[in-house]
């Protein structure tokens, strides 16, 4: 499994193939209307402070061959969950040559849509926390004007604070934020800020604090959606491409408790109790279409069925050297396991269509994926969709949301946090009301450092802390489900199968926190 850094969450949009805007209304009659005075201090937020638990030891304790099933889960839909909010529209536009808005207490966003860009950017970036525009400086001394509208759901009780921004531009001209209430069909001014001029004493910046009173809302009731769940699961990806002689490679930091080949029956028996005995509700399989990886996704499949086990296909979208399969074999692939494996048992489906998670899903772009999708459903063949990429964007095709590596996010909490909470309430303001699934995932550590060719990143253990500090940010965000990355990627020392350096500790601590979210 190639190893990919985290990507910000962040859309880059080309004026050529952006959306149109909605129209908003003129300016004249805006109330509310704020200028800026260059009497503005500068204010640098403090980071977030990352936390990490105390550890807490614990016995090795090798689990009975005794097969054992009480299901955490079932396949019954949970009750909707009912949700109040206010649409909010920011319509931000500058004449200068670039412009910043952030938003300061994200906690009161359920989710956004960008709803268009207008002008000739060479730059416009849209996402929860942030709007970026940048134009050439020729355009801004000509006075042409770009800009971005986003929406944002608000929730109904969040109305007591008010949202906080900070604003930073060029020095040429102005730039505007036109805020509006839309209520149906009806775009409502509700406020006007206009920042010009140079704020002397931070010249390069020019910042502008200010505050929007969410009061003014109030005057007209809010929306009303409901928002489905899928029961809650733990997931491990699962690798199933073992030979007894990879035990005796020298790439390998740590050998599992007992060696073995992955289409050993007896083997793959073991592997799925004791991951039940963790809590641990499926195997997300890593899968190259046809060959070993298939027979050996055969076997677990009816192990799985056999054990009241859970079973998702993790499609390998990437060759040997890291380049993207084309098209057609990834329609290929996906219409042969669709065809084939759909109506098992054991194959997890959400609303009767079977789980499929992508890795490097980015690595194609999302209108190629688009056509897959389209081009699999006009056959019947139809699946659950997740995308790899903390990237909300791609819930435009993809029906979920998940990534593989977590060891170089900065703050995990807060980025698990935002984009879950994005994820979850995305149907508020999508064309189409479908739920989406949001899979947090966690991670006991990483070590590629004795695997040729790669960048030598390294993730202490740190004694199962980070694992802990991992898992508590993923449930802390709300998830859907929680993936483990991983069950036994031995290349890359992400394994929490029992090992001779860890033993059982990775599987003792997954109980804990797998008790912990079920509320058992």
């Amino acid at each position: 499994m190639k190893y990919s850094q985290f990507a910000t969450i962040i859309l880059l949009l080309l004026i050529a193939c952006a959306p149109t805007p909605a129209p908003a209304p003129q300016a004249a009659g805006v109330t509310g209307v704020v200028t800026a005075t260059p009497q503005v201090v500068i204010v640098t937020p403090t980071p977030e402070p990352i936390h990490t638990p105390t550890v807490t030891q614990t016995s090795t304790i090798e689990p009975t061959s005794t097969p054992t099933r009480t299901p955490s889960l079932t396949r019954t839909p949970l009750p909707p969950v009912a949700v109040s909010f206010y649409r909010l529209r920011i319509d931000y536009s500058t004449t200068s040559d670039w412009a910043i808005l952030e938003l300061k207490n994200l906690d009161r966003i359920l989710t956004t849509r960008l709803m268009g860009v207008s002008g000739r950017a060479t730059l416009a970036t849209a996402s929860a926390e942030r709007l970026h525009l940048q134009q050439p400086l020729e355009a801004a001394r000509a006075g042409q004007r770009v800009g971005v509208v986003m929406d944002y759901a608000i929730a109904a009780d969040a109305l007591n604070q008010p949202l906080a921004f900070l604003l930073k531009r060029g020095g040429l001209n102005e730039t505007n934020m036109r805020v509006f209430n839309v209520v149906g069909s009806e775009i409502q001014p509700v406020q006007e800020i206009r920042h010009q001029g140079v704020v002397q004493s931070d010249p390069n910046l020019n910042p502008l604090e200010f505050s929007l009173d969410l009061n003014l809302l109030k005057n007209t009731p809010p929306r009303q959606a409901q928002i489905q769940r899928v029961p809650k699961m733990l997931w491990a990806f699962y690798y199933v491409w073992y030979s007894y002689a990879d035990w005796s490679k020298p790439l390998l930091k740590d050998h599992p408790t007992t060696l073995y080949s992955s289409d050993e029956p007896s083997t793959v028996a073991r592997h799925i109790e004791q991951a039940q005995r963790a809590g641990i509700d499926g195997f997300i399989v890593s899968w190259f279409g046809s060959g070993y990886t298939d027979r050996n996704l055969k076997l677990l499949l009816d192990l799985a069925e056999d054990r009241n086990f859970y079973v998702a296909i993790y499609l390998e979208t990437l060759k040997d050297d890291g380049s993207p399969r084309d098209v057609d074999t990834l329609y290929r692939w996906l219409a042969y396991a669709i065809s084939t494996y759909r109506d098992h048992p054991a194959f997890m489906k959400v609303n009767g269509k079977p789980v499929i998670a992508i890795w490097s899903s980015e690595s194609v772009p999302l209108t190629d994926w688009k056509n897959i999708f389209a081009k699999l459903r006009q056959q019947g063949l139809d699946a659950t969709y997740l995308a790899k990429q903390y990237n909300t964007t791609n819930l435009q095709v993809f029906d979920g949301l998940h990534e593989y590596g977590v060891v170089e996010i900065p703050n995990l909490a807060q980025t698990a946090a935002a984009v879950g909470r994005d994820t979850r309430y995305y149907p508020l303001l999508a064309d189409s009301a479908a739920s989406k699934i949001w899979a947090a995932t966690i991670q006991p550590g990483y070590d590629e450092r004795l695997i040729p060719g790669r960048r030598g990143v390294f993730k202490e253990r740190d004694n199962g802390a980070f694992y802990r500090s991992t898992f508590e940010a993923a449930l802390n965000s709300n998830p859907d489900w929680v993936f483990i990355t991983s069950w036994n990627e031995w290349w890359e020392n992400t394994h929490i199968e029992p090992s001779q350096l860890y033993g059982n500790q990775y599987l003792q601590v997954t109980r804990e926190f797998a008790d912990k979210w079920k509320g058992k």
